[in-house]
Parts: C-alpha cells; structure tokens; sequence
C-alpha cells in the first residue's frame, strides 16, 4: 500500500507511527478492547459459582455499553480542554483498581452490574473518545488510515482475548483472571499514555472553544450513531443463536462468527485507507450496504459465512468512520467533545440493541421481523451518510 500513499501521508506516517502504536496498544487493553472482548468467557464460569441465568451474568455488556454512553461526552470536553494525556493516565490507574474491586464480587446480579459500570467509567480514558483525538490532531493526510490502524486494536483483542485469558479462566478461576486483566491494563496502558507527550495540549483559544460543534452534519452523525449502534451490535451478537436456530452445530457457528473479526480488522485498514482517497461519506455508505445484504440473506437463508463476512465490514467501517467524519465536519478544537458525544451515543446504540433483539424474538418466536426492520434502518442510514455533503475543514 506504501507505494500508493501520498508523499505527505506517507512522511506522516514516519514521523508517528510510534504515536498510532501505542493508541492502538492503549485501546486493546481498554474497556472497549479486552474489557469487552472478555465478557463471553465470564458465563459459564459465574452459571456455575452462583446459579445465574445467562442474560444476568450478559447484562454486563448493557453497563459497560452504558458507562461509556455516560462517560465519553464528558471525557471529551476535558481533552479538549486540558488535553488527552492526564486523562488517560488517570484511567489506566483507575482501571485496574476497579477490576481488582470486581474480582471481589459475592453473589449479587446488582453488585456484579454496578462493578462493570464502574469498571466503564473508570476506563473512559482507554476509549477512541480520547485517542481518536490525539491522532486527528497528529494527521491529516493519512488520517484516515492512522484512524484505522489505532482500531486495529480492537480486532487484535477480539482475537487475542479469548485465546490468552481463556486458558486463565479454565485453569485458575476465573477471579484470577480479572486480576490478571487488570495487570495488562496498567502494564501496557499507562506506558502507552506516556508516549503520547504533551503536544496536544490544546492553546488557551482552543481551551476556550471546545464543546460539542452542533451543526447539521454532526447532529446526523448522533442519529447514523445510534443507528448503526443498535442494529449492527444486535446482528452481531445474536448472529451465532440465529444459526443454531437453522440447526447449524454450535461449534461450526462460532467458526462462522469468527469471519466476523477477520472482517473488521480488513476493513479497518481498507476503510481507513480509501477515506484519505476518495469522499469518505461515499466510501462509507458503500461498505454500509454490506450488513443490508447481510440482514437480507440471513433472513432468506442465504450462504451465512457470506452474511458474516459483510457484518464485519460494517462493524470495521462504523467507529472508524464516526471518528473521521468527526474531524471533518467538526473543528478540531471542539474534536474531543463532539466525538465523545457521538461515540456515547453509538454505545448506548450498542447496548440497546442486542435486548431488543431478544425481545423480538420472544415476543414474536423468531429474528424474521428484526431482520427485516435491520435492512430497511441500515438503508436509510445509507441515505444518511450519503447526503452529509462537504467537508467543513480541510481534507
């Protein structure tokens, strides 16, 4: 790809690789990275210890979705302000003490919800609210690309996380390995935050600008959030319980789902990569038909390693794009709060979503109405993104 690469992008490529490494390290070991990612392995062994349905010892995922709802907005505002570093140093030292308060849970739903709630805020510093701002700030012709290989990140702890703290939850329990996250957490997090210096303190005139930029691209960009928030998280996670419901094995289902994490790491860097090349509002709406197609042929029974594939790229494309988007058509001055509110609301998508989807299919003994409402919402998020128009700064 070097060799397609602009003059400019590639020498800022030089010049902060280091930068996007230690962003990209710095989300993986984040809430959004092995905090998320990790959730899954905790069913079984909590069913276990203290009797509790499936959707009790799940429900984490809602508060984690929510704390960062809550969080990022704010967070945001402060970096803008007061710049990044402080706060992400803050949170991966107050990261790991609230994951140690977690490993210390008793038999209490409420307790356990509350922890991960805690565990969410305390982390708002390991999200994109704040990375994605240090690298907007550091790039501009290779921004979307930086963008993209920092979320690689993400991708890598979705793969990782389950290979190298399953072995810990089996062997040693599965307190053990909360404490062994929140080592991680603080051996890998707080260096990164180091590396990132001071250089995006912002200036006394930007201090005095930053807030959430409300104009009509970026009040769309609250509703394309939510939206595809709420669809494609609930496409996700309940793609493995639609397959088994076709009488597909559980075993073969997860390896169909995996398809799902190779696409979003391809399509991290293709998407990031074709944004600084063409208009991203079209290259975005182009990789967001993909989960249209994919609700589509899930719901006509169609080839599903195809359906998972298209979901990745969708999953991929969406924050990647919401942080780029962000950087055009907000200042950067106001970027830290302008994209925390909108990456809240994207959360707060996500952790809606998969509920409604489970109730959708309780009330109605089956996925075909929300596969169905998925395609026509997932259109008209198309549209959406489609008709954003010009940029407001530079490209």
């Amino acid at each position: 790809m070097a060799h397609v690469l602009t003059p400019e992008a590639k020498a800022e490529l030089g010049r902060g690789w280091p930068l996007v490494l230690a962003a990209a390290l710095a989300i993986g070991v984040g809430t959004m990275g092995i905090g998320f990612y990790s959730l899954g392995l905790f069913v079984k062994p909590l069913q276990d210890e203290f009797g509790w349905s499936r959707a009790a010892v799940s429900g984490a995922a809602t508060f984690q979705q929510f704390g960062i709802f809550l969080s990022a907005p704010l967070v945001g505002w402060l970096a803008d302000r007061w710049g990044a570093r402080p706060i992400a140093v803050a949170s991966f030292i107050a990261t790991p003490l609230a994951l140690l308060a977690l490993s210390r849970t008793g038999n209490s739903v409420m307790m356990w919800d509350a922890l991960w709630l805690l565990v969410s805020l305390a982390g708002a510093g390991t999200t994109p609210a704040i990375w994605a701002r240090i690298v907007s700030l550091r790039f501009g012709a290779a921004r979307g690309l930086a963008l993209g290989l920092m979320l690689m990140g993400t991708g890598a702890a979705a793969m990782l996380a389950p290979a190298l703290l399953g072995p810990v939850f089996a062997q040693s329990g599965w307190r053990t390995a909360v404490m062994v996250m929140a080592g991680v957490t603080l051996l890998v997090g707080l260096p990164a935050s180091l590396l990132v210096g001071t250089a995006d303190r912002p200036t006394p005139e930007a201090r005095a600008r930053g807030r959430f930029e409300a104009n009509r691209q970026t009040l769309m960009l609250l509703l394309i959030a939510f939206l595809l928030g709420l669809i494609v998280a609930g496409l996700i996670v309940h793609l493995v319980p639609m397959l088994v419901d076709r009488g597909m094995a559980a075993a073969h289902a997860a390896q169909v789902a995996a398809g799902v994490g190779l696409a979003v790491l391809v399509a991290r860097l293709v998407v990031g990569y074709l944004f600084d090349r063409f208009h991203a509002p079209y290259v975005a709406a182009l990789f967001l038909l993909s989960p249209v197609v994919a609700a589509l042929l899930l719901l006509g029974g169609g080839p599903v390693f195809v359906a998972a594939l298209m979901l990745g790229l969708a999953a991929g494309a969406e924050v990647d794009m919401l942080a780029y988007f962000t950087g055009r058509y907000a200042a950067l001055a106001n970027y830290g709060a302008t994209y925390g509110g909108v990456l809240g609301v994207f959360c707060l998508g996500a952790g809606l979503g998969p509920m409604l989807f489970g109730k959708a299919y309780d009330a109605l003994g089956g996925y075909d109405a929300a596969l169905l409402g998925s395609a026509v919402v997932l259109a008209m998020v198309v549209v959406l993104i489609a008709t954003l128009g010009r940029y407001r700064t530079a490209a």
